[in-house]
């Protein structure tokens, strides 16, 4: 199974969309952070792309949230 269908993962981009949506900050505000299009959040919140490790950080940061965090969520 790839890892995107696999639950955790899907749960770690459930938390990323939620901490976005609870700062309310926009998938363009984010991709315009990164300087990537806002295609590229909808796909990662779409699962239509595989978010590496680094690309999390990134993300995180961009909404100046700590990958720690998020990660922490699945693992409890």
């Amino acid at each position: 199974m790839k890892t995107i269908y696999k639950e955790k993962y899907q749960k770690i981009i459930q938390f990323l969309i939620a901490t976005r949506k609870e700062k309310g900050i926009t998938q363009q505000q984010i991709a315009d952070q990164l300087n990537k299009p806002q295609s590229y959040i909808a796909k990662i919140e779409r699962c239509e792309r595989k978010l590496d490790i680094l690309e999390f950080i990134e993300l995180c940061e961009a909404m100046n949230t700590s990958p720690l965090t998020i990660l922490q969520k699945i693992v409890n």
